[in-house]
């Protein structure tokens, strides 16, 4: 009874204005130190030399407060589109679909780790162009699955359609409802690790 009442509760939670305020204006801003994140020049080559489109980026900021708020080893996805300098990564921010370079992740991170999907070729280029063609989408405050509005790696699992990646969407983050986290895209049965900065 009263774990159906808190999920009634954060449900409504998720409906109001001042939830999206808190959630887009201010957590994403809070920091627990005003000191750069520990990721490196060289761990940036790395990632850059192998980085391919239809690749998978996790990342973690560990002194921000998201980092706290989602549950698991990594707090952002982010989706590779090109290797061409200009617009090589789509992700899903405060500031709604953002096209990004792979230096803007990383300098916002202090662990990054590039996946590889196992998968065809036609079904890469395929979700690639899906995820092209979620430019105009809002971030979507509320974590529900479909493209209305995507989280980070609510992005990525779309991109991949028909869950062609074999990511588990169970409730890991105590919404009652599916949520795909970065952590979960991290153990899909179709996604593999090419590098971890950690380890470089």
């Amino acid at each position: 009874m009263f774990k159906t009442l808190k999920l009634k509760a954060i449900e409504w939670l998720m409906t109001t204005k001042i939830w999206h305020h808190v959630l887009m204006k201010i957590i994403p801003y809070i920091r627990f130190s005003m000191y750069y994140t520990d990721f490196t020049g060289v761990q940036y080559n790395a990632i850059n030399n192998v980085m391919q489109p239809g690749d998978v980026l996790l990342c973690i900021d560990k002194r921000k407060l998201t980092t706290k708020l989602i549950p698991g080893e990594f707090s952002h996805a982010v989706m590779c589109i090109s290797n061409d300098g200009v617009w090589e990564t789509s992700e899903m921010t405060h500031y709604d679909y953002e096209k990004s370079c792979l230096f803007d992740v990383c300098k916002q991170s202090d662990r990054v780790v590039l996946l590889r999907p196992q998968l065809p070729l036609s079904i890469i280029n395929k979700a690639i162009d899906k995820c092209k063609s979620f430019e105009d989408a809002n971030y979507d405050v509320a974590f529900s699955l479909g493209v209305e509005a995507l989280y980070c790696s609510e992005l990525v699992y779309e991109s991949y359609e028909d869950n062609t990646l074999g990511v588990n969407i169970d409730d890991i983050a105590g919404l009652g409802k599916p949520y795909i986290s970065p952590s979960g895209l991290y153990k899909a049965k179709n996604l593999r690790v090419v590098i971890d900065s950690a380890e470089i």
